[in-house]
């Protein structure tokens, strides 16, 4: 009977990732001056396996084992890149000012337009019948009290007569609401600020700068050496944007040229 037991795979718990094998054998990751601290590495690590770093660590670290133990924090570097790339290009091209000005008047308007519509839908479910419809009132009043409900946040497939009570008062709250969004937005036309939203010439690849700004304290630590986008005498490139690259490469492109990593460093630090 033991040998006819069913055999179930062990869970994932049970397993030992390779981030986890890691720490048992090198310890906790090297955090760059406490840079990435507090950062769970466990899925940018699965994300990006060590093999695809180790070329990288071996070019560059000042020792094997003090450079094995940047694989998480660069990881997690590439990890955000990729993820960020993925991100810009779901926005696509950002909001221009006009385009900003124009969804604040879309919000003013359509605020305007539901409140109006809500209030009439209401009104006319309670005039009184001449007898011409006999069943007409009492189905308005029934599709009015529907949205009622949803607007008192209490959507169901019907009518709930023990929660009628409560509907009224919450449908007035809505009502104000939308009064109070119609205002704000108004108000948020005057307080635009064209200037605030002045963008320096888009970069082709946004997602860059933030993996400049991690690579700086990752590239310190690994080579102990200052990072740095001026090309050294008789090289066509400095190692840092070298290093740049190479990380950009991993996490799936597009690989930066070398004055898109000398630009993204000189910017002023991302959010």
């Amino acid at each position: 009977m033991e040998g006819n037991k069913p055999r179930f795979p062990p869970s994932l718990n049970a397993v030992k990732t390779e981030y986890r094998s890691f720490r048992d054998q090198y310890g906790d990751p090297i955090t760059c001056d406490n840079e990435f601290a507090g950062i769970d590495f466990e899925h940018c690590c699965r994300e990006f396996p060590r093999r695809m770093f180790q070329p990288t660590i071996d070019r560059w670290a000042t020792e094997p084992v003090h450079g094995i133990r940047h694989w998480p924090v660069m990881a997690f570097a590439a990890s955000q890149y990729a993820f960020r790339q993925r991100e810009f290009k779901k926005y696509g091209a950002d909001l221009s000012l006009a385009q900003v000005r124009e969804l604040l008047d879309e919000i003013r308007k359509s605020a305007r337009r539901l409140s109006k519509a809500l209030v009439a839908f209401q009104e006319m479910s309670a005039r009184l019948s001449d007898g011409t419809a006999p069943l007409a009132g009492d189905h308005l009043a029934w599709l009015d009290e529907y949205i009622a409900q949803a607007m008192a946040g209490e959507l169901a497939g019907d009518i709930n007569e023990d929660r009628l009570a409560i509907v009224h008062p919450a449908r007035i709250d809505f009502l104000n609401r939308l009064v109070d969004v119609e205002v704000a937005a108004q108000q948020a036309q005057k307080h635009l600020h064209p200037k605030l939203l002045r963008r320096a010439r888009a970069s082709e690849n946004r997602a860059l700068r933030t993996l400049v700004v991690m690579a700086k304290p990752i590239w310190r630590s690994l080579t102990g050496r200052k990072p740095s986008v001026n090309k050294v005498a008789g090289k066509r490139r400095s190692d840092f944007v070298t290093f740049v690259q190479e990380l950009a490469k991993i996490a799936g492109g597009p690989e930066p040229t070398f004055k898109q990593v000398q630009t993204a460093f000189r910017m002023r630090t991302p959010d």
